[in-house]
């Protein structure tokens, strides 16, 4: 599945990026990046989308949105995500 054909409001995870380095790396630096949690909020005409990523918006052409794909995020157990890097960190003990 891909950001083109997601449902709304529902959050997905970042499988991969199909496209190549600078635009990838473009991505990468608004934030887009593989293991990220998203959730396409808003279908534009020309297949557009937009993806939220907590509080950010981001708004992306039908054909960037056709390759950022997409898969089912792994059930939370509380671990906090680095998005860079898949990792999981354990929180803080305070």
């Amino acid at each position: 599945m891909t950001v083109a054909d997601a449902p709304l409001g529902r959050d997905m995870q970042v499988a991969a990026i199909d496209l190549d380095g600078r635009h990838a790396f473009r991505l990468a630096e608004i934030g887009i990046r593989t293991g990220m949690r998203v959730r396409v909020i808003q279908k534009g005409n020309f297949g557009g989308r937009v993806v939220a990523m907590g509080s950010q918006r981001i708004a992306v052409d039908g054909a960037t949105a056709r390759a950022i794909v997409l898969r089912e995020p792994p059930l939370d157990d509380g671990a906090e995500h680095d998005g860079a890097t898949g990792r999981r960190e354990a929180g803080q003990d305070a």
